[in-house]
């Protein structure tokens, strides 16, 4: 039986930035997951899963991570760079991970973004 309340091509929605608040602790995070500056953009927004996270792979570290909650990557929710604090942009393009916490089944079908926009 599968942790994970979503799968690979489900519709979620990004619960709305006050549902978010209310699940993270005063450093920003969900079980370890930093909600991110640029990820309030992306409330209230539905999205593709693209992929259940398993395992996090630490390029620093050479390590291999399980992650203990449920994660999911977001089919086009990418990272524009921006750090808080910094004037310059990271040169990574990299996809946000997303606790399970911060998403919900859409109230209805209807369109998703493109990622390709």
């Amino acid at each position: 039986m599968s942790l994970h309340r979503f799968k690979v091509n489900d519709i979620v929605k990004v619960k709305t930035r006050e549902e978010v608040l209310g699940t993270l602790d005063p450093s920003g995070k969900r079980d370890g997951c930093l909600f991110m500056e640029g990820m309030w953009n992306h409330c209230g927004q539905k999205w593709k899963v693209l992929k259940v996270v398993e395992n996090v792979f630490d390029e620093h570290k050479f390590l291999m991570y399980e992650i203990a909650a449920p994660q999911y990557l977001l089919d086009g929710s990418i990272c524009d760079g921006v750090r808080e604090g910094e004037t310059d942009r990271c040169d990574r393009s990299c996809y946000y991970f997303w606790n399970e916490e911060w998403l919900a089944e859409p109230d209805h079908a209807g369109p998703t973004p493109d990622p390709a926009i």
